[in-house]
């Protein structure tokens, strides 16, 4: 009667142990629901907080993000249509330096001094790709050379930003 009781006893731990084994083998997954804005400023990464889009007035809209003595905006038409991320027949393709929107801009707060450079009519170049925007989060990539703006200042003549992605960026 013991060794059937042991037996029993034996089976009941290692079906525990198998049991505690599965249970244990979950995949911890965290998901990133924050907005993303970031690229390679003048060869080193650049990432912003509190990205957000902003609808204007003139069917315009503005992508920015912000640190602490740094302010990146990108300001395109607003899209007219919806942007499925799945079908690249959709994204919709803005090229800067030939108008005043799109237009990409970038402002350095240092002390006192403000420097800013901006793409605009025959200044600078680049592009925008909106590659998602459902009317409550847009994505896509950029880049971009923009021109400093004070001809008189002593701060550096061009900023280059390439790789720039935002993602999910809500839309106000």
């Amino acid at each position: 009667m013991f060794f059937k009781i042991r037996k029993v006893m034996k089976k009941i731990l290692s079906y525990i142990i198998v049991l505690i084994a599965f249970v244990s083998c979950g995949e911890d997954i965290s998901r990133r629901d924050s907005a993303v804005f970031q690229g390679v400023k003048d060869n080193a990464i650049w990432e912003g907080g509190n990205a957000v889009a902003t609808l204007e007035v003139g069917n315009k809209m503005t992508i920015s993000a912000v640190t602490l003595t740094e302010a990146m905006s990108l300001k395109i038409p607003k899209p007219t249509m919806m942007v499925d991320p799945r079908n690249e027949n959709s994204f919709i393709t803005h090229v800067l330096g030939t108008s005043i929107t799109p237009k990409a801009s970038y402002v350095l707060t240092s002390g006192t001094d403000v420097f800013t450079y901006e793409t605009g009519i025959g200044a600078g170049d680049g592009e925008i790709v909106i590659t998602e925007y459902d009317g409550n989060v847009i994505s896509g990539t950029f880049r971009f050379n923009a021109k400093n703006i004070d001809l008189e200042s002593t701060a550096q003549e061009n900023v280059n930003l390439q790789d720039g992605v935002f993602y999910r960026v809500p839309v106000q």
